[in-house]
């Protein structure tokens, strides 16, 4: 008896315990079919989204529950996801970014949701249109630019057949395909910023890969590196093989041969030999003081020899900046040349510490740089040079001589704009020559020094900008350089009434045609150039980009297109009748429209989280303008979380921004930021490059930081440093509502 009574409360418990296990398994059932489903998630287009915690959560900083713990983020707080991988989801919590376990949030399905058709965006850009060199390019247009996104859109497979320079109905089908891929709107027009990223950035081909596409930059200037290709290489390959440098034919690919190629010219000429088609060796190639392989070439005369000969550096400089903490191939790069120069006494390990700092700081000062013991583009100019002072040796005085004061300096100028004159050296110095060399008044590479070949730039630049010409860039001077409005070397003050003189034709009735020089050529280039046919300065020297300039001229004034300027071409373009690239009979306008500052009514304080987020999403590139200098800068903007993380697109970009700032810094500036809709918001911002960096070319290492205006309660939770940002800002606001 006591047997079964012991089974039957056995057999209770074990009942109870079915029990009580099936009410804690709940079964979600459909009321239209009875069967089991899983809970269904709220969708959203696109990564960031904002969500909520289930339970208390710790945030780690990587991917890995025995990485750093950064903060418990409480139950039902809100946060920001940023990605999702795998049962991590990327997370910002208040100030803090790290990892969580997807288990413990709430998620939604990121799905992309078919976009409402957007209005036409303004397609020129404000406060500056020319963005890197890039010209607008739109169904119509022909010429090399186009030879050049043609070819781009091929290798992304967006285009079929070849590039013929014309910019027609299937162009425009294409650049359409790829503004809708890359999430632009599709205007089928290719605005400065869109060719950058197409370039410069990682662009998606047909099949939705990101890319780094080959095909070269058609922006002047830009150096060729391997793999490369497009009408630029085959015309710099057929230039070697004229040379003797080079056998075979021309592949339109910079490959291994060519490569070989141009270190061996590289060295024959007296340049750096590297291997690299840079501005200056890509000039010299094409000029007629190009020595050929098998010539003599003749020593170089120094004028003024220094008391101590400095080692000449055996490699190319580093492309990046260099800090405290750094390792690798390009830190020892640095300290075998430190070491050279005898301000290096360690082991060359690749490491940047504490006795490579103070090497470098020891370089920097003596050779008038500021000694902060970072290597950057100004510290590489004078390093990597001939004429870096090597430790203990003192430089040659300059001969005394009475310097007029500049009439620009007063006793009251601005710190931020100090007066720079002959003799000069340093960062300042490096930065207005970027400014001159991109712009046309100087050639070559940007070394730090002030010397001859840079005063002769100020003055032609001051010349042709209408200031006084003493060849010193005071406050004024630097004001225009560095504005939106300055004009390039060769462009007219004033635009003239025409007349029978007011080009000349070219003495020579001699046929021009690729590979000719001299000032014939630059007098076509410059008549190219005003009637809208051909971007960039006139450099004398009649390139592949020339020769497509004149096939397109000469298809507008049904002419034999054949790229040769011979006697009719010539005739033509000096004639009253020659027509602009516009197709309007014009000889002395310009295409290209003038940039304008944007306009402080137009300004707007609007909300980051209920406004301005929404925006940049929707046009990742824009410009910044220092409304207090003037001075402007693109940049193309990468992430979205409390702020917006941005890179500037080109190295001229870079060198604006950095001149408004004095440099890299923290201290955040307050900015107007124009987007491509033709919106205007107030924002702040910095100059401090740091972590993740995308655009690899534009002397930038890393990204910078965007604030626009929020609540004091969402201010708050971030921390001090978006405090400091919303002062600035609000401080800005109010400046801007008296510029109105």
């Amino acid at each position: 008896m006591s047997r079964l009574k012991i089974c039957l409360r056995t057999l209770t418990a074990l009942m109870m315990a079915l029990v009580l296990i099936a009410c804690a398994v709940p079964v979600v059932v459909s009321a239209a079919s009875g069967s089991e489903q899983t809970e269904v998630l709220e969708t959203v287009s696109s990564y960031p989204y904002t969500t909520t915690t289930k339970v208390k959560v710790n945030l780690r900083a990587k991917r890995s529950t025995r990485s750093t713990l950064l903060k418990k983020i409480p139950a039902e707080a809100e946060i920001t996801v940023n990605a999702v991988k795998g049962s991590w989801a990327e997370v910002e919590y208040k100030k803090y970014s790290g990892y969580v376990k997807t288990d413990y949030i709430v998620l939604k399905e990121v799905k992309k949701v078919k976009a409402t058709p957007t209005p036409t965006p303004v397609v020129t850009l404000s406060p500056e249109e020319d963005a890197g060199g890039y010209q607008i390019l739109q169904k119509g247009a022909t010429g090399a630019d186009v030879v050049s996104l043609q070819e781009a859109l091929i290798e992304l497979g967006f285009l079929m057949g070849q590039a013929d320079g014309d910019f027609g109905a299937a162009t425009e089908k294409a650049v359409i395909a790829f503004q809708q891929k890359n999430d632009y709107p599709a205007t089928g027009i290719m605005d400065a910023n869109i060719q950058a990223f197409l370039y410069s950035g990682q662009p998606k081909n047909s099949a939705g890969q990101k890319v780094s596409i080959k095909t070269l930059s058609p922006v002047e200037g830009v150096s060729m590196k391997k793999g490369n290709k497009g009408a630029a290489v085959t015309a710099l390959q057929q230039r070697l093989i004229e040379l003797g440098y080079l056998k075979g034919t021309p592949s339109g690919t910079y490959d291994t041969d060519t490569i070989g190629a141009i270190r061996s010219f590289q060295k024959k000429n007296g340049l750096l030999s590297n291997g690299t088609a840079d501005a200056e060796t890509r000039k010299l190639v094409h000029s007629e003081a190009a020595i050929s392989a098998s010539a003599t070439a003749t020593p170089k005369v120094t004028n003024t020899p220094a008391p101590t000969p400095t080692p000449t550096p055996t490699v190319a400089p580093p492309e990046k900046s260099l800090k405290n903490g750094d390792t690798g191939a390009d830190v020892k790069t640095l300290q075998k040349r430190l070491k050279e120069l005898k301000y290096y006494k360690g082991t060359v390990d690749g490491k940047m510490g504490k006795s490579t700092v103070k090497a470098l700081k020891a370089f920097q000062e003596a050779n008038g740089l500021e000694a902060d013991g970072v290597a950057g583009k100004a510290t590489y100019a004078i390093l990597f040079s001939d004429s870096a002072l090597a430790k203990g040796v003192t430089p040659t005085p300059a001969p005394t001589e009475t310097v007029t004061p500049a009439p620009e300096q007063t006793a009251t100028a601005s710190a931020s704009w100090p007066t720079l004159r002959k003799n000069d050296s340093g960062t300042n110095v490096a930065q207005l020559q970027e400014a001159l060399i991109s712009l046309g008044y100087l050639s070559g590479k940007a070394d730090g020094n002030y010397g001859d070949q840079t005063v002769k730039a100020v003055k032609a630049f001051q010349k042709a900008n209408g200031l006084t010409e003493d060849g010193t860039a005071g406050e004024q001077t630097q004001r225009v350089l560095y504005g939106g409005n300055a004009k390039k070397a060769n462009a007219k003050a004033t635009a003239a009434p025409q007349t029978a003189t007011a080009t000349a034709e070219p003495a020579s009735s001699g046929a021009l045609k690729v590979g000719s020089t001299g000032n014939d050529v630059k007098s076509l280039q410059q008549k190219l150039i005003e009637l809208g046919y051909l971007s960039g300065s006139a450099d004398g020297v009649y390139g592949n980009k020339t020769a497509a300039a004149v096939k397109a001229y000469q298809k507008a004034q049904k002419l034999t297109a054949d790229g040769v300027a011979g006697s009719k071409t010539l005739s033509s373009l000096s004639s009253a009748s020659a027509a602009a690239n516009n197709g309007k009979a014009t000889a002395s306008t310009p295409t290209q429209k003038t940039s304008t500052a944007p306009s402080a009514g137009k300004v707007q304080y609007a909300n980051w989280y209920e406004k301005v987020k929404s925006v940049a999403r929707n046009y990742p590139y824009a410009t910044v303008y220092d409304f207090a200098t003037g001075i402007s800068w693109q940049i193309h903007i990468f992430s979205l979380g409390a702020h917006a993380d941005y890179e500037p697109v080109t190295a001229n970009d870079t060198a604006r921004m950095e001149k408004v700032f004095g440099g890299n810094t923290w201290n955040p500036r307050a900015v107007w930021v124009v987007f491509s809709d033709g919106s205007v918001y107030i924002g702040s911002t910095h100059s401090m490059p740091h972590e993740v960096q995308h655009i690899r070319d534009n002397n930038f290492g890393g990204h910078s930081c965007l604030h626009f205006p929020r609540t004091q309660e969402q201010v708050t939770s971030i921390g001090p440093y978006a405090t400091k940002h919303q002062e600035i800002i609000d401080a800005g606001w109010a400046t801007t509502q008296k510029m109105k």
